[in-house]
């Protein structure tokens, strides 16, 4: 015996067995908007981090003589401040340096020391300077006016490495740098030798002083074959960049990293 069908169950069944269009076409626009906003949301957060890591990766600008510079925001009480993390790939080390300050190097010509110097005991000998750079919070015209031959302006940073040949961060100190013996007979108060620790690393720190008043600060450190010094002198009758200070200095020696 056949099951009785109501006119309702036919009417159901009917319209159970009908195709449904595209979600799209029938869920209520009120409803879709619920959907879509959210995934807007992602989508935009999705943009900004990969925009984050892409200007990162542009910031960071390869320069001359193998350096690097990554511009950093340094949060300090809810405000940022930009800090330049300056890589030298070539000779292993590491500063961080204010935003405003920049990289530059002395002119053609200038030396830290006469190679080949008769009066030098010992002499230095090929090859010598392997890398310089200047660190500088002074616009360019003002920097290139204030260049001296062999000397970075004062309240600058100035940065060597050299061919250490056999000899001691101390032998350095005291033979070529400003508290070698010829320097100190020409008006100098005082040279004071110290050892300063900087992140586990030992350096050789001379201080000298004059009757003038300018003052030179020294950090010379042994590594394999290199020798690497630290070097900023300030001075009484030169003004320093705004907001430059001998411990601006100091904090961008003890931000030297090691690699």
């Amino acid at each position: 015996m056949l099951p009785e069908l109501s006119i309702e169950r036919v009417f159901q069944r009917e319209l159970d067995n009908l195709p449904l269009p595209d979600e799209q076409l029938w869920v209520p626009a009120t409803h879709r908007r619920l959907v879509v906003v959210p995934v807007l949301a992602v989508a935009a957060v999705i943009v900004v981090v990969v925009a984050g890591f892409v200007l990162a990766d542009a910031g960071s600008a390869v320069l001359s003589g193998g350096l690097r510079q990554t511009p950093q925001p340094i949060p300090t009480r809810g405000v940022a401040f930009l800090q330049t993390v300056i890589r030298n790939l070539q000779f292993g080390y590491n500063l961080t340096i204010p935003g405003e300050w920049r990289q530059t190097q002395m002119p053609p010509g200038t030396e830290p020391f006469v190679r080949d110097r008769p009066s030098a005991i010992p002499s230095l000998t090929a090859p010598f300077l392997l890398d310089r750079h200047v660190f500088t919070a002074r616009p360019a015209q003002e920097w290139v006016a204030l260049t001296t031959v062999n000397m970075a302006p004062a309240w600058d940073l100035d940065v060597q490495v050299w061919d250490r040949q056999g000899r001691t961060a101390l032998e350095w100190a005291t033979s070529f740098g400003p508290c070698s013996f010829d320097v100190r007979n020409y008006g100098t108060t005082g040279c004071v030798q110290t050892t300063e620790t900087i992140h586990g690393t030992t350096f050789v720190k001379t201080t000298i002083s004059t009757f003038l008043g300018p003052q030179t600060t020294s950090y010379y450190l042994e590594r394999g074959d290199q020798m690497l010094i630290l070097r900023y002198w300030i001075h009484p009758n030169v003004a320093p960049p705004p907001g430059v200070t001998t411990a601006t200095l100091e904090g961008i020696v003890h931000s030297i990293g090691l690699v």
